[in-house]
């Protein structure tokens, strides 16, 4: 299985390793070279055949269920990567770094709109009513350097990363219900 991450209003994408996902309610301890970590929610669509070179038109074939995931950041270990330069793999490509929530929802059940809280404040809005569907032009696009197989999972970050300190708890909701959660530590 692979995670493969879209930076938000970005047509690149990097990977995580499958160690990177971080089950709802557990706790994100940061690693040593962290001083800052930062976060976006993401819409996560499940692969569910095996694909190459797709066309936009057809894409919508290759995923039936969504789920909603976060993207976390060692914001430090970026920053410093950009500066020198550097490939910055290791700044976002690291274990748990990644929440994900337990349960996939089928397309059709896909909330136009939704939002995240900390601490019982709205964070961030997002509305999944694009122009276009960010989980079809991904799919076309990623098909066109990588092979995508059953299990894949495509992240597609919805807004810009956002600070979190150590202490805080994100809860994401869907529609006012809650669909994942996890501590920083």
């Amino acid at each position: 299985m692979k995670l493969i991450c879209i930076p938000f209003q970005s047509h690149h994408f990097y990977l995580k390793p499958d160690t990177a996902i971080l089950r709802d309610g557990q706790t994100f301890y940061a690693p040593e070279p962290c001083r800052r970590v930062e976060g976006a929610m993401a819409l996560v669509a499940k692969i569910n055949r095996l694909g190459k070179h797709i066309s936009p038109k057809f894409a919508h074939r290759y995923y039936l269920e969504t789920a909603l995931g976060f993207c976390l950041y060692m914001a430090n270990v970026l920053e410093q990567n950009r500066l020198d330069g550097a490939p910055w793999g290791n700044a976002c490509s690291f274990d748990h770094s990644a929440p994900l929530a337990p349960v996939f929802r089928p397309v059709e059940n896909v909330p136009v709109i939704g939002s995240a809280n900390m601490w019982k404040s709205v964070m961030q809005k997002w509305s999944t009513t694009l122009e276009e569907n960010p989980i079809e032009v991904a799919i076309s696009s990623i098909s066109q350097y990588i092979y995508l197989k059953m299990g894949d999972l495509i992240w597609i970050e919805l807004h810009p990363p956002i600070p979190l300190s150590s202490g805080e708890e994100v809860k994401v909701f869907r529609n006012d219900i809650l669909e994942l959660r996890f501590s920083v530590r």
